[in-house]
């Protein structure tokens, strides 16, 4: 039986990935901050549940380390994380901090300790959530979206680290998904119309979010589809944004980005 460990596996693209790889026959590690959010997991066959805060450095060893000891683990899922928007100025310091402890610092701190373990078994992938926030700058994601350029910089990085050993890195990149994903800052102060502007442009002529389940099936096409592929768009909505951008010209995207949003043509 192959085995996943998933961070952030209470809610959302967590939570579904772990649903979906279990009823695939999968032992499935599914971590999280607060296990009393793990209800729903609870009663799933093939899952293991452990505490995960990635703000905390030493429960990050321990807990990695002990499933690495009880399990051989085929995947890691970097998919524990959280969101900050509003106009860059007004981003309390502290908020910007936490964000890149958890986004980023723990993200790192997490598959370090995967690392050895995959490169002594030759095999194994290393998939992390990032965000279209990481790849197209958006207004009001200055803090959000620099933490996801961290995220998409240390997949690039590791591919060429890890490709020796025989070892994927991938990352899943989600745009608007239909979860409860947390944004415990949100500020519109002045940008009310760029943001429902933005929020169209995401949905891309949709009236709602793809939701979690499609990118847990993304998550596994990723790990068993045997493709030499770094950035996997998590549905077929984020596929056809991404698709966009990189058939444009970097500066001609965002001259017709702005009006887009700030004024709502097509120029």
């Amino acid at each position: 039986m192959k085995t996943i460990f998933i961070t952030g596996a209470s809610s959302g693209i967590g939570l579904e990935t772990a649903k979906y790889f279990a009823g695939h026959g999968w032992q499935v590690i599914a971590s999280m901050r607060n296990l009393k959010k793990a209800k729903e997991l609870a009663a799933v066959p093939n899952v293991t549940l452990m505490a995960l805060d990635l703000t905390n450095p030493e429960q990050i060893r321990q807990t990695c380390r002990d499933a690495l000891k009880q399990y051989d683990i085929d995947v890691l899922f970097n998919n524990a994380g959280y969101g900050i928007m509003g106009p860059f100025e007004l981003l309390p310091e502290e908020e910007i901090r936490r964000l890149f402890d958890t986004d980023v610092i723990g993200t790192m701190l997490v598959t370090q300790q995967f690392i050895p373990h995959f490169k002594k078994r030759k095999s194994g992938a290393i998939l992390t959530t990032t965000s279209l926030a990481g790849i197209i700058g958006l207004p009001r994601d200055g803090a959000y979206g620099a933490a996801k350029r961290a995220q998409q910089g240390m997949v690039e990085s590791l591919y060429y680290e890890l490709k020796p050993f025989g070892v994927k890195m991938a990352a899943i990149i989600p745009g608007g998904t239909k979860t409860a994903f947390q944004t415990p800052v949100n500020i519109l102060d002045g940008y009310e119309e760029a943001a429902a502007r933005q929020r169209a442009y995401l949905l891309c002529g949709g009236t709602e979010f793809p939701g979690p389940e499609e990118a847990a099936m993304t998550v596994w096409n990723a790990v068993n589809d045997g493709k030499d592929q770094i950035n996997y768009p998590a549905d077929s909505v984020c596929r056809k944004l991404i698709e966009e951008y990189q058939n444009t010209h970097v500066e001609e995207f965002k001259k017709h980005f702005y009006h887009l949003i700030f004024d709502g043509t097509q120029s």
